[in-house]
């Protein structure tokens, strides 16, 4: 593997641990189904930034407007297509009311409006959590994936890194070079966050990658879609931390440690 130096280091768990240990991020909950889970909760907790994609701030209102719950959302962004006028009367009237930004761009998605509007108005750096990710049609899922790479230009990650997380997944970005992810909690004694599925996805081109703490490593091993791919691959029962070098950008996925559950209480 690579110099240690050079190494990225990934700690995704935290972000869905205790507020404490949570690093600084913003909530982006995107246009798809949203449930009221144990994760929306815990990442509206550990956010220092709520916004709303357009729609999104509709799927937040299906759950919020009975018991109020999530109202606090700072912004709502986007062309105001999808946007309905009860939702936005409810978050405008609000003790802290959310600011509804109108961006009337037909060359960019709602997700890429709220991206740019983020890394604008907060510090150089933030990470970025989309909730909703790959879900509803195909179309959308991929456009979320093209996010990923079209957001993530620097090789450091200069800019905030993006999550996209579903009801059974994380999926990231993976830069060219070597990385070290973290696939155990880093709170003793809490539950573990990810399972044990691991896939690496060529999403922009092919890569050679070399991976160690999964069950079937490969080395110096070229991948490519519409060739071969490690999907449904496995974090090893003993193993802290899964490392993958790679030649070229790849998506990394890791299920959830269990399926989500949902919890009106």
């Amino acid at each position: 593997m690579a110099d240690p130096e050079s190494v990225i280091e990934w700690k995704p768990a935290k972000l869905l641990q205790s507020r404490e240990i949570a690093p600084e991020f913003a909530l982006l909950v995107l246009n798809q189904p949203l449930r009221n889970s144990n994760n929306l909760r815990k990442l509206w907790r550990n956010s220092s930034l709520r916004v709303a994609a357009d729609g999104g701030a509709n799927r937040l209102h299906e759950l919020s407007s009975f018991q109020g719950k999530f109202s606090n959302l700072q912004v709502i962004i986007g062309d105001l297509d999808s946007l309905h006028k009860d939702v936005r009367d409810f978050y405008s009237s609000q003790p802290t009311p959310a600011q509804v930004i109108h961006e009337t761009d037909q060359d960019s998605t709602d997700f890429a409006k709220a991206i740019t509007w983020i890394r604008k108005e907060r510090p150089a750096g933030m990470d970025i959590v989309a909730l909703g990710g790959i879900g509803g049609r195909v179309d959308q899922g991929l456009s979320q994936l093209h996010h990923l790479y079209l957001f993530q230009q620097d090789p450091s990650y200069a800019q905030g890194r993006i999550y996209l997380l579903s009801g059974s997944s994380m999926t990231f970005l993976l830069k060219t070079g070597a990385h070290r992810i973290r696939v155990r909690g880093d709170e003793e004694g809490a539950p573990s966050v990810f399972g044990k599925y691991v896939g690496i996805i060529p999403f922009k081109g092919p890569s050679r990658i070399t991976t160690s703490g999964l069950v079937w490593d490969v080395s110096d091993w070229q991948t490519e879609i519409g060739g071969k791919m490690s999907t449904s691959n496995h974090v090893q029962p003993d193993v802290e931390y899964v490392e993958v070098q790679t030649t070229e950008d790849v998506l990394f996925t890791i299920a959830l440690g269990k399926v989500d559950s949902e919890d009106e209480s």
